[in-house]
């Protein structure tokens, strides 16, 4: 029997969540986990490595490479191949900028948001020090 699937944390929603590569065109759609988009926004965008990735989404560095492998196939899948793509949620826990930090971190987390989004604005932050 599997182990049951570890919560992820992501630092918000995806604000956008569907691509397509014409607006006319009625083409094959690639389905995009919420989880791998923060994969790919951490790792791709921000250039965090992907132990900086894990423990900011509190999983396993081994997760992070197969979310990044999964995320990495279906993109060039919807490039190549001329296909939409969605962005799903996946039951992901949101660590909305202002809301308290996920798990049991609560308010004892020393960033105040595991995402770091309010904190790295402020010349105390502790992931700067």
């Amino acid at each position: 029997m599997a182990r049951p699937k570890k919560e992820r944390v992501i630092c918000s929603s995806p604000r956008y969540r569907y691509f397509c590569p014409m607006p006319d065109s009625l083409s094959e759609s690639i389905l995009l986990q919420a989880d791998e988009y923060e994969v790919l926004r951490l790792h791709d965008l921000e250039h965090l490595s992907q132990a900086e990735v894990a423990a900011q989404m509190l999983i396993s560095r081994p997760s992070v490479a197969l979310l990044l492998a999964s995320a990495h196939q279906k993109l060039a899948d919807a490039i190549v191949n001329g296909k939409a793509v969605s962005i799903e949620d996946c039951g992901c826990m949101i660590c909305e900028i202002g809301e308290a930090c996920p798990a049991e971190k609560k308010a004892a987390c020393e960033k105040r948001q595991r995402c770091g989004a309010s904190c790295r604005a402020e010349k105390n932050c502790p992931s700067k020090n």
